[in-house]
């Protein structure tokens, strides 16, 4: 495995980690529909939540800049496809939460963003 995906995979586990204290319960992680993927799905309080996982090393990035219009698209066509398979009246919330490392040994800066519709 490349370390690149290392890093992404090691966001998504502080990401998990991070919504489970939170109080979110994990319904589903990495989960494909032909060339889309949501990285987490959870539920908490009665929403349906489809969350993006951005990874960066150190504060020069902008993780947030990675969720563009066309990966928003791409987002919804996932939760469309997801929500024909798993039927559920919940309402739905396209989320994302960035990961910020920042540097070995030291804790990461988690951005959670419960609607990615609010950034910029």
């Amino acid at each position: 495995m490349a370390l690149h995906n290392e890093f992404g995979k090691w966001g998504e586990e502080v990401a998990a980690g991070y919504l489970q204290q939170q109080g979110y319960e994990l319904l589903a992680r990495n989960w494909r529909h032909e060339h889309k993927e949501i990285d987490i799905i959870a539920t908490k309080d009665g929403v349906l939540y489809f969350i993006e996982v951005k990874t960066r090393h150190g504060v020069k990035w902008n993780a947030e800049d990675a969720i563009t219009p066309k990966k928003r698209a791409l987002m919804w066509r996932a939760m469309m496809a997801w929500k024909l398979e798993h039927p559920s009246l919940m309402p739905a919330c396209y989320s994302a939460i960035a990961i910020v490392s920042q540097g070995e040994g030291m804790q990461p800066e988690i951005r959670w963003h419960e609607s990615i519709w609010d950034l910029k």
